[in-house]
Parts: structure tokens; sequence; C-alpha cells
């Protein structure tokens, strides 16, 4: 089923027992483009965009604008019949996927996986954080893969409020960029930010327990050395230290 007036062409189509809705519309003289977007549940899962900046000039602009349309809509139609969209992967498969490789140790492979993750996903906080670590790790561009972990953290700042959730993996992936460059300080900053927000983070502690860097005694007033301090702290501390994905 198809509709239409002259500023935008409007179909649904169903392809393979799955509803499609395909939108033509032009953006007007300021923005000169002709949009075509095919919508399904809700998400655009295919575009395609034709500037008509050089016809605005042209007699008999309204009818060719409209046949223009028409032509750029039936083409997106027959090719939703012919071949249905490539759906894009969700981000959080692609993390699964990328922490999946990093536990057996495929860093190169999840530094592609990333690549190409960022291609459906270019702004997306956790895929640039990853990405900025093993940037630094595997390929050794340590400015650029700080770069990119400090970018991450900026955008997750202005999407989300800051809590436990999703906070210290940001922070556990600038440290590993840090000490992949051998910048041993920084990275010790870093950690102990993500440990700010969630104390108990294993991979946060793993890095602080391999960079040496001691916790505080669990009964200050007692020396470090006291039995109590002693075992406390491994009953409080060591139990949740867990095996880590080394990047």
């Amino acid at each position: 089923m198809t509709s239409s007036h002259f500023s935008e062409f409007a179909s649904n189509i169903v392809v393979d027992g799955v509803r499609y809705h395909v939108q033509t519309e032009k953006l007007g003289p300021k923005n000169p483009i002709i949009m075509t977007s095919v919508v399904k549940d809700g998400e655009i899962v295919s575009s395609k965009k034709t500037d008509y900046a050089h016809l605005l000039s042209d007699t008999g602009l309204n009818e060719k604008l409209q046949e223009l349309m028409h032509q750029q809509h039936l083409s997106a139609i027959n090719t939703l019949k012919a071949e249905k969209p490539k759906e894009r992967k969700m981000v959080s498969v692609y993390i699964q996927d990328v922490k999946s490789l990093l536990r057996v140790n495929n860093r190169k492979g999840a530094l592609k996986m990333l690549s190409i993750a960022l291609t459906e996903h270019p702004f997306n906080a956790f895929l640039l954080s990853y990405y900025g670590c093993l940037d630094a790790v595997v390929n050794k561009n340590y400015d650029s893969g700080v770069d990119l972990c400090k970018t991450a953290i900026e955008i997750i700042k202005e999407e989300v409020s800051w809590g436990r959730e999703g906070y210290p993996v940001f922070y556990l992936n600038l440290g590993r960029a840090y000490m992949a460059a051998g910048n041993k300080k920084d990275a010790i900053k870093v950690f102990k930010k993500g440990l700010e927000a969630d104390p108990e983070d294993p991979d946060l502690l793993w890095e602080v327990r391999r960079l040496g860097m001691r916790r505080k005694p669990v009964v200050p007033f007692l020396k470090r050395s006291h039995p109590v301090n002693k075992y406390a702290g491994i009953l409080l501390y060591d139990s949740h230290i867990l095996p880590s994905v080394k990047s």
C-alpha cells in the first residue's frame, strides 16, 4: 500500500512475513536532500540520500523533484523486495563477542571485531573504550588509544547518570591503555577512580594487585601486620579477586 503527496511518499511493504515502512521526503531548499528510509519495528534499517541542490534554479523544479522522489521511492521498494536490508548487530552482542575473543587471548581478532562494530555504531561509548584500549595494547598507538578511551568517558557522561553500572569498565580500559604506554602513574590514578565507583570490581582489583597497590587495612587503628587486619583482609578482599580477562 502506497500513499503520496508532494512532500513525501509512504509505503507499507511485507517481505517474508516481515513488515517494513518505506518513507521518502524532501527536506527543503535550505537542506536540499531527498531522503528515503526503510523502517522495521520503529528503527531505520537502511536509508538513501540524494542531493538536489543543482536543480534549485531549474524551471519546473516541483515536477522534477516529484519524479526524483517517486523513482527513489520505487527503487527502495524494489531493493527491499529483492534483498532484505542487513540488520545491525546490537552493541551488547558485539561486546560479548569481543570478550569471548579476549578470553582466548585473541586480541587482534577482538580489535577487528570492534572495527566492524564501529562502522555500525560509530559513537558508542563502550565500543570506543574497548577499541581505544586494544589500539594501545595491540597496535601500540598509545596516544590515540588513550584519547579514544577519554572520549568514551566524555560521551558516557553526557548519556547517563554516573553510578556503579557501566562506570568501572571505562576506567579499566583507560588504565590499561596507560599501562601499555608505560604510564604507570596515570594508570594507578584511573584504576583508583574506577574502584571509587565499584570497590569490588574484579578486573580493577586484579589490575591493582598486579601493580602492587595496597589497600587500606580493614581495622585502621591496628597495624597492617596485625593478625586481625591480615586475615580479615584475606576474607574481604582476596575472595573478590577473580581471574581477569587480560586485554
